[in-house]
């Protein structure tokens, strides 16, 4: 026979409480948010939501209060042991942003929805941050870094609800106005780095579409020269990928491979580049090659990469080359080049004569 654990309303003027009796008979009450936030029906609905989960989990009714929002983080970011570093630190830097605004010991179950949206507006206004205001991309990446952090909350049930569950965390859909880099600005790049490392890094970039992260760490052993294919792990997920290499990128690694020294693991050496100051030294090169220097520099060229592979290749293959879906590739990546457009107007203009001439 399962017990049935009644929770009724209550409020003392300023707050909606639950009450109810753990397993030991001792009434207990719980805090739901302010009256001025939550309607009696949302309170209602939350007191029948807490009656349920207590009649599936009897123990949970025996719990003490709530977690402090300081205690939680640091549970948080203790289990996860799945994470890589570099998401670890994202992750570290959104707590921080929950801590400034947030008081560190304010228990997580009085966290509303309305001050998850107050947090969201200062740290988009910049009041969160040291530095300038961040980007609109910056702020969705961080809320939806939140929304994970406090469903796992839910997950172990030490929340009813996630208090930033309907926050925005998709930016506005991106400007695909990037700079389309021909083969041969690309050549006149390569004649004007500094070294063969340099020369490699953008090549990786723009003929094999990999990441500036992927190109710099990428070993020797990962070039299968008989198939001639990259296998590439990507760094955030772990997830490994086979990228077909061009005849020309692989005539340069062949040259690089035959003057590396036995004992130079990496492509690129870690010594034969100044990672620190990537884009201060592209922008160096760009004035050598009398080009103009664009934003975002490594990730345009592996979007003029995915664009050129679009023209031969089914798109499911060229976004698995790419690392990524090919809903990612048809919102970030791909642009119609301008030879399309040539294309798509001879052939209306020939289409157009050749009727005219019937008529004659």
């Amino acid at each position: 026979m399962v017990i049935k654990t009644t929770v009724t309303l209550s409020s003392n003027k300023k707050y909606w409480q639950a009450f109810y009796y753990d397993s030991t008979g001792r009434r207990k009450a719980k805090s739901l948010g302010p009256k001025k936030e939550l309607s009696k029906r949302q309170a209602k609905v939350m007191c029948d939501r807490l009656a349920a989960d207590f009649q599936l989990n009897p123990g949970h009714a025996g719990q003490q209060k709530s977690w402090r929002l300081n205690d939680y983080i640091e549970r948080y970011l203790h289990s996860r042991t799945d994470l890589d570093s570099s998401t670890l630190e994202l992750h570290q830097l959104t707590t921080r942003y929950l801590l400034a605004f947030f008081s560190p010991n304010i228990r997580i179950d009085t966290i509303t929805r309305a001050a998850a949206s107050d947090w969201r507006t200062a740290l988009a206004k910049g009041r969160l941050t040291k530095t300038s205001k961040p980007a609109e991309a910056t702020v969705c990446l961080h809320v939806r870094n939140a929304k994970v952090i406090f469903n796992y909350a839910v997950k172990d049930d030490l929340l009813l609800f996630n208090p930033f569950d309907r926050l925005k965390g998709t930016s506005i859909e991106p400007d695909k106005n990037w700079r389309y880099v021909t083969l041969d600005e690309l050549n006149k790049l390569l004649e004007a780095c500094p070294n063969e490392s340099w020369c490699l890094l953008l090549a990786l970039c723009r003929l094999a579409g990999l990441r500036q992260g992927e190109a710099l760490s990428l070993p020797w052993s990962a070039v299968d020269w008989e198939h001639r294919r990259l296998e590439v792990i990507a760094e955030k997920t772990g997830r490994r990928r086979h990228v077909p290499i061009e005849p020309g990128l692989y005539n340069m690694l062949l040259k690089a491979f035959s003057a590396a020294s036995d004992r130079q693991k990496l492509i690129i050496p870690t010594d034969s580049i100044e990672r620190s100051n990537l884009w201060r030294d592209f922008g160096v090169i760009c004035k050598r090659a009398q080009l103009e220097r664009w934003p975002d520099w490594c990730q345009v060229l592996r979007r003029n990469r995915e664009t050129d592979w679009a023209q031969e290749f089914p798109q499911y293959a060229v976004s698995v080359w790419i690392g990524h879906d090919i809903s990612v590739s048809a919102q970030y990546y791909l642009q119609i080049p301008e030879q399309l457009y040539n294309q798509a107007s001879d052939a209306n203009l020939l289409g157009t004569a050749t009727n005219c001439h019937k008529k004659s």
